[in-house]
C-alpha cells in the first residue's frame, strides 16, 4: 500500500494529465510585493508559511507544528524543539527564524530522516524572513476572502483502500477543496491529480463536509495565484478511471453520481462530528447542552445540531470569553492602581 503522493509517482498519466492544469481557471492576486532570493531550501519555506499561517488563524501553536514536534521526538531532540516552539509568537523576525529551524524536524516524519540537516544550522537571512512574512500575509488575505475554513489538516477515514492507506489534505471551505502550494512554478498534472484523488476519497470517507464540495483549487502564496476548477467540468470517465484504477474503488462515481453517493444533510452534524468541532468529550457536549444552551436536537434517540447553529453558538461563547477577559483586565488594572496608590501614600 502507499500514500496518495506515492501512488501518483507510480502511475503514468495520459498526455496533459488526468486533470490538465490548463483547464483550471487562473486568478492572479496583487499586493505590489516582490519576493527576493532565499537562503534556505524552498521546501522549508513552504512548511513555515503553511504552519505559521495556520497558527495565525487558529492560535493553536502545538497543533499547527504537530508534525515538527513528532519529528523532533524521532530525532531525540524534543527539548530543543519545544524551546523553539515557545519562542513563536506571531510573524516577527524571531518567530519566523524559530519556525524555520523547527520545521527542519519534519523530514523524520515525512521521509524517515533521510536528508536531515541539523536544525541549528538553519538560519534564514533578512530577505528570506521578509519573503515568508509577505507570503503569510497574502495567505491570510486569501483565507479572509475565500473562507471561512470549515476543515483543515484533514484525513480520509473510511475512504482508504487496499491501494492507498494514507494521505491528508490541506483545507476545505464551504464548497471548495483547497491545496496549499508554495512553489516557484505553476501546478503540474501530479498536483491536480492529487486534488481529484483527495476529493474522491473525501466523498467515500466518513466526513460529511465533502458532500458540499463543488470545486477543487490550489492557492500559491509565492505566486499569489489561485487555480480553480468546477468538478462538474471534469470528465465523468476520468473520475471513474481515477476512482477505480488508481484509488481502488469498485463503484462508479461520475460527476453526476458523486452527490448521490452521500445522501446526508450536510448541515446536520451527529454527535461524533460535534465532539470533533468542539474538541471535547460527549460528556462535555451534553454539559454545554444543559448548562450553556448548546442547541442540540434529538432524532431517533440520537443528538444532532445544525452546522450554522453550532458556529453561531461557538461565536457567542467566544464573544462572552472576550467580555470576561476585558472585565478581568479592568478589574486587575483598578486593583493594581488602588494598591499602588495605597503603597505610595504609606511611603
Amino acid at each position: 500500500m502507499a500514500s496518495v503522493t506515492q501512488i501518483i509517482k507510480q502511475i503514468k498519466q495520459p498526455r496533459g494529465g488526468y486533470v490538465p492544469p490548463s483547464t483550471f481557471e487562473e486568478i492572479q492576486l496583487n499586493d505590489n510585493n516582490e519576493l527576493k532570493e532565499e537562503n534556505i531550501h524552498s521546501s522549508l519555506v513552504g512548511l513555515v508559511v503553511d504552519y505559521l499561517t495556520r497558527f495565525m488563524m487558529n492560535k493553536d501553536l502545538e497543533n499547527s507544528f504537530r508534525i515538527s514536534i513528532m519529528g523532533s521526538m524521532l530525532a531525540n531532540d524534543k527539548e530543543y524543539a519545544v524551546n523553539l516552539l515557545k519562542s513563536i509568537k506571531g510573524i516577527d523576525d524571531k518567530s519566523i527564524e524559530s519556525a524555520c529551524k523547527l520545521v527542519g524536524y519534519d523530514v523524520f516524519v515525512r521521509a524517515g530522516g533521510i536528508g536531515y540537516k541539523d536544525v541549528k544550522t538553519i538560519n534564514p537571512d533578512r530577505d528570506t524572513i521578509e519573503n515568508i512574512r509577505v507570503m503569510i500575509k497574502r495567505s491570510l488575505l486569501f483565507y479572509e476572502e475565500y473562507g471561512p475554513i470549515i476543515k483543515n489538516g484533514f484525513t480520509f477515514e473510511g475512504g482508504y483502500t487496499s491501494k492507498i492507506d494514507s494521505g491528508d489534505g490541506d483545507f476545505l471551505t464551504e464548497d471548495t477543496l483547497w491545496d496549499f502550494k508554495v512553489s516557484k512554478n505553476k501546478p503540474k498534472s501530479s498536483h491536480t491529480l492529487q486534488l481529484l484523488i483527495y476529493y474522491i476519497m473525501g466523498i467515500h470517507s466518513i466526513h460529511n463536509e465533502f458532500s458540499s464540495i463543488k470545486k477543487i483549487g490550489i492557492y500559491n502564496p509565492r505566486l499569489n495565484t489561485i487555480y480553480l476548477i468546477q468538478i462538474e467540468n471534469i470528465d465523468k470517465n476520468i473520475i471513474d478511471e481515477v476512482s477505480n484504477k488508481i484509488i481502488g474503488y469498485n463503484d462508479k462515481l461520475g460527476k453526476n453520481e458523486l452527490n448521490e453517493k452521500v445522501k446526508l444533510n450536510i448541515n446536520e452534524l451527529p454527535m461524533t462530528e460535534i465532539m470533533k468541532e468542539l474538541n471535547c468529550t460527549r460528556y462535555m457536549v451534553m454539559k454545554y447542552y444543559s448548562e450553556k444552551g448548546l442547541p442540540l436536537y434529538k432524532k431517533t434517540n440520537k443528538y444532532y445540531i445544525n452546522r450554522k447553529d453550532l458556529y453561531e453558538w461557538i461565536e457567542e461563547r467566544r464573544k462572552e470569553q472576550q467580555i470576561i477577559m476585558i472585565i478581568t483586565f479592568i478589574f486587575v488594572a483598578v486593583f493594581l492602581l488602588v494598591a499602588f496608590s495605597i503603597l505610595f501614600k504609606l511611603i
